[in-house]
């Protein structure tokens, strides 16, 4: 008897148990990618993709909430995909396919959590963030600081440390109602672009949530990826500078390689130089390693830095310059001196723009101070925002060329 009591409590375990927090899949909203706009910003300049549409008042009445404390902040907007209307459905003759592949759902607010929960008032859809690809944050919010932006995202037991941050020039929020040509979803899009970092050195590759809360909680300046958009392309080269959690200042699509190359995290790209003693040719270096050695010196209390930067690449191109299959050890000895000169003079400009521009230690020579000098540092380290602009940065590039398909 007690033998099937016990079998009779271990089937009805089995049959009865469930999961007290299950949703059914079609019920479940998944946000792709969120868009953070300053608020105060956007409110004066009006968005241009409200006035398109048909009852902008009403659909503003709706993005607007209740506070229970304070004025509106953010516009949060959230990409949800329409998953009837994408083009995998109605290739498979399901769904019409015909409408938007996405929706994407704005709230005005001064909490996330609240912004997000006020979301729900105005889908069927319950909201959920595991499946989030991308954060965009306008560059007036970014400027504002980002420490009471990522609170939320820290402690949302949703939110994958994977997630990448880009910051938008201009509207945020226009850059995840990009329209592409080869996917469905912006935010699909723009997370997948860093992975092309192996091919262009202007790309940064990490931009992970993770990463950043590192950095904001460390107290180390960095710099994430810009991206900016038209109505079917987005754009995610170049970069924004940050002191702290905030945005201080953009850097060109030339001045990011030099970063990555100081800061080693350039992981390909090309480099193009004037080939010496020619009129109009150009040679170009494919790169495929590149490692920065820095070592801080301390003389007479001062502090400078030496960076080395060994490079090694593929002679992937000329032009208006032909070798025929064929190069000397002449002409490769001055190619190669043309290329560290172009390393050398892109990372000092670009420097120089860190350090006397933003004051802004993007290469986050502090962490090489703190791990190589602790001595140095426990004294001296309250005094890094007015140490760091007025030290001496050495550079020198070395450059090894591999001749591919070619002879000597």
């Amino acid at each position: 008897m007690r033998r099937i009591l016990l079998s009779f409590l271990v089937i009805s375990i089995v049959l009865i148990t469930g999961c007290w927090d299950w949703i059914d899949i079609e019920k479940r909203g998944y946000v792709l990618g969120l868009a953070i706009d300053d608020y105060e910003s956007i409110s004066q300049e009006g968005s241009s993709s409200d006035q398109k549409e048909k009852g902008p008042e009403d659909k503003k009445k709706f993005e607007q909430m209740e506070l229970h404390q304070g004025q509106p902040i953010y516009a949060l907007t959230a990409q949800i995909p329409v998953i009837k209307n994408s083009s995998i459905i109605s290739s498979n003759s399901v769904g019409n396919g015909q409408g938007p592949a996405t929706w994407e759902i704005t709230q005005a607010g001064n909490s996330f959590i609240g912004m997000n929960r006020q979301m729900q008032s105005r889908t069927n859809l319950s909201l959920y963030y595991e499946h989030l690809q991308v954060i965009i944050i306008s560059e007036n919010a970014a400027r504002k600081g980002l420490e009471n932006i990522i609170d939320f995202f820290v402690r949302d037991p949703e939110m994958r440390r994977r997630v990448r941050i880009f910051i938008s020039k201009g509207e945020a929020k226009k850059i995840l109602q990009v329209k592409p040509f080869i996917d469905d979803h912006a935010a699909l899009y723009i997370s997948s672009i860093p992975e092309n970092a192996r091919k262009s050195s202007r790309i940064i590759a990490k931009t992970d949530l993770g990463e950043v809360i590192k950095f904001v909680h460390g107290g180390y300046d960095f710099v994430l990826p810009m991206a900016e958009s038209t109505e079917n392309e987005i754009n995610a080269s170049g970069g924004a500078i940050f002191k702290g959690d905030k945005m201080v200042g953009w850097v060109s699509e030339v001045e990011l390689e030099a970063i990555k190359m100081m800061r080693n995290i350039y992981i390909g790209g090309v480099l193009t130089v004037a080939i010496p003693d020619t009129e109009n040719a150009t040679a170009t270096l494919e790169i495929t390693k590149s490692k920065c050695k820095i070592k801080p010196v301390i003389k007479n209390g001062q502090l400078s830095f030496d960076l080395t930067i060994n490079i090694t690449g593929n002679y992937a191109e000329e032009v208006n310059y032909h070798t025929h299959g064929q190069l000397n050890e002449e002409f490769l000895k001055k190619l190669q001196k043309a290329y560290e000169r172009e390393v050398e003079m892109m990372c000092r400009r670009t420097m120089e723009k860190l350090q006397k521009e933003y004051e802004a230690d993007a290469i986050q020579l502090k962490k090489i101070v703190q791990k190589e000098e602790p001595e140095f540092w426990k004294i001296n380290g309250k005094n890094w925002n007015e140490i760091y602009p007025a030290s001496e940065i050495r550079i020198n590039a070395n450059v090894n060329i591999n001749l591919v398909g070619l002879k000597k």
